[in-house]
């Protein structure tokens, strides 16, 4: 999950607690629309503890879990539709950085 809110941070240009909450929105979408999903879903986007005991596994980003997790075909439609949730999600905030930003310049005058 973490992999997912650094790339929010970075192309939406929010904060960490922004991105914490757009994912979480779209989680709790995913698992609204899809309930049949809900485990799915959680174990994807659950936030692992750190334990330097434990032995190191390859980490993959959000998009491979979603194959993981649920293959064939319905991976691919939820993949499909967890990329395009990212992208308006994206969208929103940039629109709503642009809003943020003409009223406190518009304040400023």
């Amino acid at each position: 999950m973490q992999e997912l809110i650094n790339r929010l941070i970075e192309k939406a240009n929010i904060t960490e607690e922004q991105a914490k909450h757009a994912v979480n929105t779209i989680k709790d979408f995913v698992k609204e629309k899809f309930p049949m999903l809900e485990g799915a879903v959680e174990n994807m986007f659950a936030s692992k503890p750190e334990n330097n005991d434990a032995p190191k596994q390859a980490s993959g980003n959000v998009m491979d879990k979603i194959s993981e997790l649920i293959p064939g075909q319905t991976g691919e439609k939820v993949e499909a539709f967890a990329k395009e949730a990212v992208n308006k999600a994206e969208e929103v905030f940039d629109n709503l950085k642009d809003k943020l930003n003409e009223v406190i310049h518009s304040e400023k005058k």
